[in-house]
């Protein structure tokens, strides 16, 4: 199962950067026709909001960048403690340590991929099986970590 699940996080990595890419492809070409049409005060104003916009979406590309190399460094060896790379089953829940996604639907099941720098990732982070944690008032017992 854990293989699945960093296939589907590399996946959902790959097609937001496909979609940014065409974000910032469709964005270049609006610019490229907004300065052959416009003249004056209107043209810098139109070129400014482009160039932060084109700002946005690069630095974003880059944090999904880093994003799929750190999933690309994760091992698919089962752990006794909780690690990058393990896959965590609590009494609320699958959780997939890696990169912060959110929820990752499977053909049957779902999973939440967090970041370990994140509150329940921090929490988690080298605990193993029978461990409960505490995040944000609620209890999280550990049943098994893989």
């Amino acid at each position: 199962m854990k293989k699945r699940v960093l296939a589907a996080c590399k996946q959902a990595v790959a097609i937001k950067l496909a979609d940014l890419k065409n974000q910032l492809k469709d964005l270049q070409e609006s610019a490229n026709d907004d300065s052959k049409s416009a003249m004056g005060d209107k043209y810098e104003t139109g070129r400014a909001m482009v160039h932060l916009e084109q700002e946005n979406l690069m630095t974003r590309y880059s944090e999904l960048s880093n994003q799929l190399e750190t999933l690309h460094a994760l091992s698919t060896e089962d752990t006794t403690t909780i690690q990058n790379g393990s896959l965590i089953n609590t009494d609320h829940g699958k959780f997939y340590m890696s990169v912060g996604l959110g929820k990752i639907d499977l053909e049957s099941d779902s999973v939440f991929a967090i970041a370990s720098n994140s509150p329940i990732g921090k929490e988690l982070f080298g605990k193993s099986a029978g461990t409960s944690v505490m995040v944000n008032g609620r209890t999280y017992t550990i049943l098994w970590v893989k």
